[in-house]
């Protein structure tokens, strides 16, 4: 019996587990059905007219921003999208010659509504996406400059930086033609915070001698915020951020490809790129590469600088997906730079391009995994990031690597944004943070081993009272860092802490808009600012660390008037930064290892200064356009001393015709620029002035249509009257070497889009 009875348990068991595993499948698939299927398939459907004449707007651009996809309207101006699930959508329809509509509807109330498009003579501002919810920029708190790449491209310049230098308030730092830093209102390095593929790049920005990191291929446009404005972005943003926004997908169900090639003449460089997009149901997709090599740059008297040769390869890949309530984005990018290093003021008459010692070769990966979660009304974002920054430098020998830099960084970034209520007030709460492992394999030793250990969190609210705007919110952040012992640097321990804020308002009044702000940053120390002790290779200095710096604080006041009619837009920015604890090199009068000694010191600084535009578009003359404005900073520490590398006081104006044809040839621009930097004399200790110089810039832009495919050619010539000259910015400036000569380019786009079935 006792047999039996075992045999009875062991059944009864079974049949239970059994029950179990059939409610655990039935349940996992019910789960699997709602993850991946939805309730349905769905579709949302619109249809896009004329606010005057109620005329359907036939293939206007229709942008799902949440989603990062888009489609345009067929002749009837209808539009529809499949696998859209959740409640609100938020949209951008634009055509040219209408007014950008950026709005955020209810799916279940808006059917049968049709979207109106206002006409306007031209349209100038277009969807942020660097603050919490997207929004057109003159309804935005915080004030971001924006540009389109392809606008910032149109004199062809040969870096990204040099690209994203015509945004007024943004400078460069130079070396050469091919390597440039981005300066904020005289502001950068660590200073500044790198956004790309939706994740911080970091890529060892305190050395001057490497580029930016962050490769254009497959990047459609860039937003600058200036100053510690924003609380989203963690801490060292007390110059600013940029904010580099990825290629859109292709339209809905289309696939889209492009080849381009352009030559510039001054560094005989070549730039080639190709890309690949594809959309098809909820599933999107795009790959780029590109590859540039240039050799050493001439200046005016048609001499080249030896050994500022460089090259580019960059490849870059993203893969999106749809699923129910979540919306997921995986990007990934390469990038290597190669750059010659000139140490002296010697030329060449030869156009080389193979690499001689000293060079320097930096790879960077970056990897970014992004979820953006729907729960009802409100939205929960997910952002994981990996960035891996080596960078050599090679001196003696080819084999055996004098510097070698290995940064791993780990980063994530968690933000919920709350449902509106009652149509005035939301949210934003959010948490940051960051891992990074500094590595030394080379021969010399610049900065010990290091790891360093971010945590911040924020909350930010928005309210919104008719044409007021208000934005308030607080943020604490810490900083870990430990190094290990090395030969010359004991080890070194130390945590960091910040309390930052910021405050803001804009109010409209017609066709007025007023914003004002006031915010708070905090940066800490690095370890290069800390504990070098070396010779750093391209800066021909030998710099000392400074262990005893404490954290730096900005407080900026910043202030806006837009006004813009049918014809005109006027801007005036001003603001005020004050920087508590200011970290800069001194000299100490000192020769080590045949270099000058420069050390880190502290003291009080603020600047000052800001940013003033006007853009005229004639009411009879709709292709013509007239844009000029005015960029100053000024700086100085407490005791009134004008601090170093403060950019030139710099005018940029340009008469452009945008002609916009619909033949198939067309030409579709024309575009005369010219710039003009005044004498810098505010200079600080051991620099020296730097003389006013202009340069003018010229070029067409035309246009063949065959069907699907479109092919695009760029001609123009930058510095046509091939001026001698110096930046004040340029690293070369105490090498006595001038900026680039004259330059010719030329570039062809072919551009080819075919629907899918």
């Amino acid at each position: 019996m006792p047999i039996g009875k075992n045999y009875f348990i062991f059944q009864k068991n079974k049949n239970l587990k059994n029950e179990k595993m059939k409610k655990y499948k039935y349940v996992t698939f019910l789960i699997f059905q709602f993850l991946f299927f939805g309730v349905h398939a769905q579709s949302f459907e619109g249809r896009v007219l004329d606010l005057e004449t109620k005329a359907p707007v036939s293939y206007a651009e229709v942008y799902f921003v949440d989603m990062e996809a888009g489609t345009t309207t067929d002749e009837n101006g209808v539009f529809s999208i499949e696998h859209y699930y959740q409640k609100k959508i938020h949209l951008q329809i634009s055509f040219i010659g209408y007014k950008t509509l950026d709005t955020e509807v209810n799916v279940s109330e808006i059917s049968g509504t049709p979207f109106l498009l206002e006409p306007i003579h031209y349209q100038l501002k277009e969807v942020i996406v660097s603050v919490p919810t997207g929004k057109l920029q003159g309804e935005s708190v915080v004030s971001v400059a924006q540009k389109k790449l392809k606008e910032l491209k149109r004199t062809t310049p040969v870096t990204l930086a040099e690209a994203i230098s015509n945004i007024p308030g943004i400078e460069q730092n130079t070396t050469g033609a091919g390597i440039g830093k981005p300066v904020i209102r005289g502001l950068s390095g660590n200073r500044i915070v790198t956004y790309a593929q939706g994740i911080r790049i970091e890529n060892q920005q305190w050395g001057d001698e490497h580029g930016l990191g962050v490769g254009e291929v497959g990047i459609e446009g860039i937003e600058v915020i200036k100053g510690p404005a924003s609380l989203l972005y963690g801490s060292d943003a007390l110059g600013g951020v940029l904010y580099f926004i990825d290629e859109r997908y292709a339209g809905h169900n289309t696939v889209e490809g492009y080849v381009q090639s352009k030559f510039v003449g001054n560094s005989l460089g070549t730039m080639n790129d190709v890309g690949f997009k594809i959309h098809k149901g909820k599933y999107k997709f795009n790959l780029f590469g590109a590859y540039s090599s240039h050799a050493d740059f001439q200046i005016p008297d048609f001499q080249r600088v030896f050994n500022t040769r460089f090259d580019e390869k960059n490849l870059k890949a993203a893969f999106g997906f749809n699923n129910a309530n979540c919306i997921t984005n995986i990007r990934y990018s390469f990038l290597q730079n190669d750059f010659g290093i000139a140490e002296d003021a010697t030329y060449t008459s030869l156009g080389e391009r193979a690499f001689i010692l000293p060079f320097q070769v930096i790879n960077n990966h970056n990897l970014s995994v992004e979820n953006t979660i729907f729960v009802h009304d409100s939205r929960l974002g997910v952002i994981l990031g990996y960035t891996n920054n080596y960078r050599r430098e090679f001196e003696d020998d080819r084999q055996n690597q004098a510097l070698g830099l290995y940064l791993k960084t780990y980063t994530y970034n968690i933000k919920w944004n709350s449902p509106t209520y009652k149509n005035t007030f939301d949210f934003v709460l959010g948490t940051q943070g960051m891992l990074q492992d500094n590595i030394n394999n080379g021969e010399e030793v610049l900065i010990p081993d290091a790891r360093s250990i971010d945590i911040g969190a924020y909350v930010l609210a928005n309210a919104k009272i008719n044409d007021l705007q208000f934005q308030a919110g607080v943020r604490l952040d810490q900083r870990k860092i430990d190094t290990k012992i090395t030969q010359q640097i004991q080890a070194f321990n130390q945590v960091y802490h910040g309390l930052t804020f910021s405050a803001g308002s804009v109010y409209k009044i017609g066709s007025v808009k007023l914003r004002a702000n006031i915010s708070n940053g905090f940066r800490a120390p690095n370890t290069s600012e800390l504990l070098s002790d070396g010779v750093h290779e391209g800066t021909n200095r030998y710099e000392k660390g400074n262990q005893l710096l404490h954290n730096e604080n900005a407080t900026q006041i910043d202030f806006s008037l837009d006004y813009q009619n049918k014809h005109l837009t006027f801007s005036v920015n001003p603001f005020y930064n004050f920087i508590k604890n200011y970290i800069f090199l001194s000299p100490t009068g000192n020769i080590v290892d045949n270099n000058p000694e420069f050390e880190y010191l502290q003291t009080n600084a603020f600047l000052y200064g800001g940013e003033m535009g006007v853009h005229f578009h004639p009411h009879k003359v709709h292709w013509l356009h007239l844009e000029s404005n005015i960029s100053l900073v000024i700086a100085a520490d407490k005791n009134k001393n004008p601090l170093p590398l403060i950019p030139q006081t710099k005018i940029n104006s340009t008469i452009s015709a945008e002609l916009h044809g619909k033949g198939k040839i067309n030409l579709n621009n024309i575009y005369f620029q010219h710039i003009y930097k005044f004498k810098q004399d505010r200079v600080g200790l051991f620099e020296t002035f730097t003389e006013n110089y202009s340069l003018i810039n010229l070029g067409l832009g035309a246009e063949v249509k065959m069907g699907k495919r479109v092919a695009n050619l760029d001609i123009g010539v930058k510095n046509l009257l091939n001026a001698k000259y110096v930046d004040h910015l340029s690293r070369f400036k105490n090498l006595g070497i001038p900026n680039s000569g004259i330059n010719f380019y030329v570039g062809l786009k072919i551009q080819v889009q075919k629907d899918l079935k």
